[in-house]
């Protein structure tokens, strides 16, 4: 359950990221900066490459041997 949990947190991160990226692309081209979505097969694509990178982060973070691990 902890890989989902981080594949989660990073998904939610970085589509924000990701959005935020697009968002600047667009003020570089047309010269002004809005908070808007992309039409909806860009903002697929922006989610399914977040997606796959978010699961392979929190597959990453669960092989990880346990000694890696802070100690608090």
């Amino acid at each position: 359950m902890g890989s989902w949990v981080v594949s989660g947190v990073t998904f939610a991160v970085f589509m924000a990221e990701g959005l935020i990226h697009y968002n600047m692309g667009m003020a570089k081209a047309e010269g002004n900066f809005k908070l808007r979505f992309p039409p909806p097969k860009e903002l697929a694509k922006i989610a399914a490459v977040t997606a796959a990178f978010a699961i392979a982060s929190g597959a990453i973070i669960k092989a990880l041997p346990r000694n890696l691990s802070p100690k608090i």
